[in-house]
């Protein structure tokens, strides 16, 4: 009898601890990298670091975007070389397009919309370049308003939420001079927006324990309140909606993002009273001309669930 009596006790403790693992979630690293290679010698460095860290237990790869020099030649050739070191890696490939890869093809002579598109097809509508299906990603394409989007995705990994948006430097191609340019940002921007609005509410909802953002611009969080008077307009938007959200969701956030090549991890952002938001960090990756990237682990049964190291190639 006393063995019965005990027996729903242990099962509820059972049933408690199973769902506690399941909220909390396994712990995993995954690799992140960007504005790189953008030379011969660097895409040979490249591949030897992912052909490293092919033997560790990285879940993923990410690239902030930046795979080529802003004035090197925005050839399909050139899209097609960073596509097959993507496809050549074991893991899917977290990647967010960056300036250089589209926006400041002009400088060669080529459209950046056309080249934009053929971004999209050779990596994202090409499923066996980052193959992020096995990441069970929700790409915002889905959506018939926003169908060309198919580069702002999110998708969950033990209770975390991660969203990759296109946010690009060169002021997210904000180019008053240029009516093309100008259309394109709008649209981007309002199918942008519109994705991290939907994702930002999506984490309270669902009450996931951090959140990981992957842009590739660095917006400047130091100075987000100088944008209105004339730099970075281009990011105006972007940052009024993060503070949205960080006013109202108390759980970590980071954003990892490339652009202006310093390795960093700090908390630049403040808010509207000038006091730091505690829970939010910036994680700048290395980018050319240093091959190297940052090792992030999250462990969402700790205090602090995320961490991070620079990760090298070995000697």
């Amino acid at each position: 009898m006393k063995n019965r009596t005990h027996l729903p006790m242990l099962v509820l403790m059972v049933l408690l601890i199973n769902i506690k693992l399941k909220v909390c979630g396994e712990s995993f690293r995954f690799l992140a990298t960007g504005d790189l290679p953008y030379s011969e010698e660097q895409f040979d460095k490249y591949r030897q670091l992912l052909q490293q860290s092919k033997s560790e237990d990285f879940s993923f790869l990410v690239h902030v975007g930046d795979f080529k020099a802003s004035y090197a030649e925005c050839s399909d050739q050139s899209f097609d070389q960073i596509c097959q070191i993507f496809r050549n890696y074991p893991k899917p490939v977290v990647y967010t397009p960056g300036d250089n890869d589209w926006t400041d093809c002009h400088r060669t002579g080529q459209d950046p919309i056309e080249r934009l598109k053929k971004l999209r097809l050779m990596f994202y509508h090409d499923h066996r370049t980052l193959r992020l299906n096995e990441l069970k990603v929700e790409q915002q394409s889905r959506n018939p308003r926003f169908k060309k989007y198919i580069e702002n995705y999110r998708f969950t990994k033990s209770n975390v939420l991660f969203v990759v948006a296109h946010i690009v430097g060169s002021n997210n191609n904000y180019w008053p001079q240029s009516v093309i340019a100008m259309n394109e940002f709008r649209e981007r921007n309002t199918a942008t927006l519109s994705f991290l609005k939907e994702s930002f509410t999506l984490a309270e909802r669902q009450k996931f324990a951090g959140v990981i953002l992957i842009i590739h611009a660095n917006p400047n969080f130091e100075n987000s309140g100088e944008y209105e008077y004339g730099n970075g307009e281009g990011f105006v938007g972007f940052l009024n909606l993060l503070h949205q959200f960080l006013a109202s969701y108390s759980h970590p956030v980071i954003c990892i993002h490339g652009d202006t090549h310093l390795y960093r991890i700090d908390k630049p952002f403040k808010d509207g009273t000038g006091q730091v938001y505690n829970h939010f960090k910036r994680i700048e990756v290395f980018g050319s001309p240093f091959v190297s990237g940052v090792d992030i682990t999250v462990n969402t049964n700790t205090d602090d669930i995320f961490n991070f190291q620079p990760y090298y190639l070995k000697k």
